[in-house]
């Protein structure tokens, strides 16, 4: 049976991006706009979280309940803090600054792990500084003294762009790869060892040259990972993939609009499936049999 999308929110102008639950409500991204909104199901209205946001894609909720966004128009992952406030955290990899940030996700001790996908010239403006030879997947994490380190921690990409833990976090799950720009985009899987540094990467999926491959993602309670991909001008079209950790595509659902971006399970018992999309549309579907990882 395929899953049936409503539009909850929107459109908003430009794309819709990162979408993390809060407890009652889905936190999601209004990139072009610059704002963060929050979607309570009950009330069935969204409003503003934050505004003024920099062009925040990837948002992650941290154990604390503040919240991180990758914030693309800056080139740096902001903190949005429970009073109101935004703090900037550390853009340095070793006195350089890093690319443009598209994903974020933040384990159980706290550290921020990042896609920082762009390698080259920008989508946004000119770049104020060099970009970095690499496009790689970093880390953030304080030290003893609570003060931010910025860490890189794979050597093999080409182009990051979602992030995911599995529910042991013993697994870094990352989506490689712009088609925009010519790539052949992939699913990797790295361990992640006990020290916190990640080991040899296993590549899960490999997607078809020209194919737009995964770029948002998302674990289901059974360990599996849905994952949005693919475009209406080639390949299979826009779709939601149910991925085993073995790398098998067990099912695959058409997407509700073209470019789908990223998915996120969220409302009480997280049993219903929200996705964003490049027409500015929030989609929640309630039908999928699936439910989210409650997180430990």
């Amino acid at each position: 049976m395929n899953w049936s999308f409503e539009l909850v929110a929107g459109p908003y102008k430009g794309r819709t991006g990162g979408l993390a639950w809060d407890g009652t409500a889905m936190l999601f991204s209004a990139v072009q706009e610059e704002r963060i909104l929050r979607y309570d199901p009950d009330a069935k209205k969204s409003g503003d979280f934050r505004k003024y946001t920099g062009r925040t894609n990837g948002i992650a909720i941290a154990a604390d309940g503040t919240v991180f966004g990758a914030q693309e128009g800056g080139r740096r992952v902001v903190h949005f803090l429970k009073d109101g406030s935004t703090a900037p955290t550390l853009d340095l990899l070793r006195g350089r600054h890093h690319n443009q940030p598209t994903d974020v996700i933040v384990d159980r001790k706290g550290r921020v792990w990042i896609a920082d996908a762009w390698n080259g010239t920008p989508p946004y403006g000119p770049p104020v500084y060099p970009f970095l030879d690499h496009a790689s997947v970093l880390r953030l994490e304080r030290d003893r003294r609570r003060v931010w380190k910025l860490e890189r921690m794979t050597h093999d990409t080409r182009g990051p762009r979602s992030v995911l833990l599995s529910a042991d976090e013993k697994t870094l799950y990352v989506a490689d790869g712009d088609a925009d720009r010519g790539d052949q985009c992939r699913l990797c899987a790295y361990p992640v060892k006990r020290d916190g540094s990640t080991g040899r990467c296993k590549v899960m999926v490999e997607f078809a040259p020209a194919e737009r491959g995964i770029e948002g993602m998302c674990l289901e309670s059974e360990g599996n990972i849905l994952a949005c991909a693919g475009w209406k001008k080639g390949g299979l079209g826009p779709m939601v993939y149910v991925i085993a950790p073995s790398g098998t595509v067990i099912e695959s659902q058409p997407a509700p609009a073209d470019l789908p971006m990223r998915c996120a399970f969220g409302d009480a018992g997280l049993p219903s499936l929200y996705l964003t999309a490049a027409d500015g549309g929030l989609y929640r579907s309630t039908n999928t049999g699936r439910r989210g990882m409650t997180r430990s």
